[in-house]
């Protein structure tokens, strides 16, 4: 996920079907901060961009628990740029060659050839990049499944101006999936995104100002998560107790 540098809170919502859930979320710098409630427990997740962290805080009982942080959750703060968008930082290990300028959908792009190790062979996947927003425009693999984006402009939503994106995903055999998500102009991040009917998320309430650093920290008098000990390891114990 790419983010444009700001900060910023909202709320976000996440619908499943009739399950609605709702968190606090407070942005900074690439880190990002989610509040909520589970099982009557306020609680706090924070994904530490910088130090490749995710952490969660038990705010009631003082308790954290980190772990490291998988590359596909990783946020990368960025800055709008009219050079050439290198795509090799979707792949690990890509070969990436710039094609051409054109046009596609009626809009500016720029061509790539993207090169893949695949079991000792190579995967080529066609890539059209928007040359305004950074976003594909399509994508062409060479087993003939891909990627087709068509973007609306002026767009405005809760009060704040946005583009929708129509994504229509297709497989080799011809079978078709389509999402939709919405970009924050502003911000350049998905607002809101939606796939099925009845699953969506979508941020609301968005607040642009200042966020304060410590949300992104563990707080002092907090102690480690230590995972229950399990009952048949509780009777080894204390079996190897009475005997000493």
């Amino acid at each position: 996920m790419t983010l444009q540098a700001a900060s910023f809170t909202a709320d976000a919502v996440q619908i499943r079907g009739e399950n609605v859930s709702h968190a606090k979320m407070f942005w900074l710098d690439g880190n990002v901060r989610f509040e909520y409630t589970e099982d009557g427990v306020p609680m706090a997740q924070i994904f530490d961009n910088k130090n490749n962290k995710i952490i969660w805080l038990d705010t009631e009982n003082k308790y954290f628990l980190e772990r490291e942080m998988p590359e596909n959750e990783k946020v990368i703060a960025s800055k709008k740029s009219k050079k050439n968008t290198d795509p090799c930082k979707q792949f690990v290990g890509a070969e990436c060659v710039f094609l051409k300028k054109t046009k596609i959908n009626g809009r500016a792009a720029e061509k790539w050839l993207i090169t893949l190790n695949n079991n000792g062979n190579d995967f080529h996947i066609f890539q059209w990049i928007d040359t305004e927003y950074k976003n594909i425009l399509r994508q062409e693999n060479s087993d003939g499944s891909g990627l087709s984006v068509e973007v609306k402009d002026g767009q405005e939503m809760n009060n704040r101006k946005v583009r929708k994106l129509t994504m229509i995903a297709f497989s080799a055999s011809g079978e078709q999936q389509q999402g939709v998500q919405w970009y924050d102009n502003e911000l350049d991040i998905v607002v809101k995104q939606q796939y099925e009917d009845n699953v969506i998320d979508e941020l609301r309430n968005i607040s642009v100002g200042k966020v304060s650093k410590k949300l992104f920290t563990i707080p002092k008098g907090y102690t480690p998560f230590e995972a229950p000990v399990k009952a048949e390891e509780k009777v080894e114990m204390a079996d190897a107790a009475a005997k000493e």
